[in-house]
């Protein structure tokens, strides 16, 4: 789904409302592309500060940037809630992702899972949490209509609290904030909506974090996701059925969409070779560097004897 972006030449700041697991990664590379490294603004505590900031902390935090630091920015991204604009001294617009909530609930538990400097992974796994256990034990409210709870905007509601209004609240912000929603699960067809909103010219892409298969989920665990997160099932139907109309309007979509897998399909080796595989050095040797100052604390001073 989209809203018609003015073009001049002063266009409004950009806030990418990254709701996780979604594909964000991918779409914070073609976003990097269309804006100076100076006009970009991520909204996260400095990766050294061991407190985790909460997503529904972020506008708090936000509020204590400087004014111009806040006006200068124009692409503000990260993993934020609905509202952070009231704090942006200058016109501004979002955009987001959206994802089908049983298989964003899945992602999120299996990347807890494979990250052990995550804030849950020491519990899950002490615990023995299987993904039935891990949504119905409240620790993250992530697995609890995670989508309505960011794009409503609420800070407040506990676990198993989320309400009809908020779901109301969130389909009507999206309606009158946000340029583009696009789905995760069309994110081609999503990158030509948000080229088309915004008059971008490269949106090529390679996939980024993506996650490893894993086995089959039973039904009845299937079935507990979908009773935790009902509104954001009817969230995700109603943004599909918006994103489906925006497509239709345009005759020329479907055209444009072909020349771009096309494309893409073209680009990918170099993309590759130019982001993906010195991405994933980086991490291998940041990993192996963190495995070592974790040994040598464990370790301690040596004695000379």
């Amino acid at each position: 789904m989209t809203r018609g972006v003015m073009v001049g030449a002063e266009r409004p700041t950009l806030i990418f409302l990254h709701i996780g697991k979604t594909a964000g990664t991918s779409l914070r590379r073609v976003l990097h592309r269309q804006f100076r490294s100076s006009e970009i603004l991520r909204v996260e505590t400095p990766w050294r500060n061991p407190a985790r900031l909460r997503r529904e902390e972020t506008l708090d935090y936000f509020a204590t940037l400087p004014e111009e630091r806040r006006a200068a920015a124009r692409l503000i991204e990260g993993h934020i809630i609905f509202g952070l604009h009231r704090l942006v001294p200058r016109p501004s617009t979002y955009i987001t992702l959206l994802r089908n909530p049983v298989a964003l609930t899945i992602s999120q538990y299996n990347f807890v899972l494979r990250r052990p400097r995550h804030w849950l992974h020491e519990r899950v796994v002490s615990e023995h949490m299987d993904l039935a256990t891990y949504v119905r034990s409240g620790i993250a409210l992530e697995t609890d209509n995670s989508q309505t709870r960011a794009l409503s905007g609420d800070t407040t509601a506990g676990f198993g609290e989320c309400t009809p209004a908020m779901l109301e609240q969130a389909k009507r912000n999206l309606e009158e904030h946000f340029s583009v929603t696009g789905l995760t699960e069309r994110f081609d067809e999503s990158l030509i909506l948000l080229k088309r909103a915004f008059g971008w010219s490269n949106v090529h892409y390679v996939r980024a974090n993506v996650s490893p298969r894993k086995d089959p989920v039973p039904p009845e665990t299937l079935r507990a996701i979908e009773g935790q997160n009902a509104l954001d099932l009817e969230l995700y139907r109603w943004a599909t059925e918006r994103f489906d109309a925006a497509i239709a309007r345009d005759p020329f979509f479907a055209r444009q969409y072909d020349r771009f897998r096309r494309s893409n399909a073209m680009y990918r080796p170099w993309g590759y070779l130019t982001t993906t595989y010195p991405q994933a050095l980086h991490e291998r040797f940041s990993k192996k560097r963190r495995a070592r100052r974790e040994a040598a604390t464990l370790q301690g001073p040596q004695s000379n004897g």
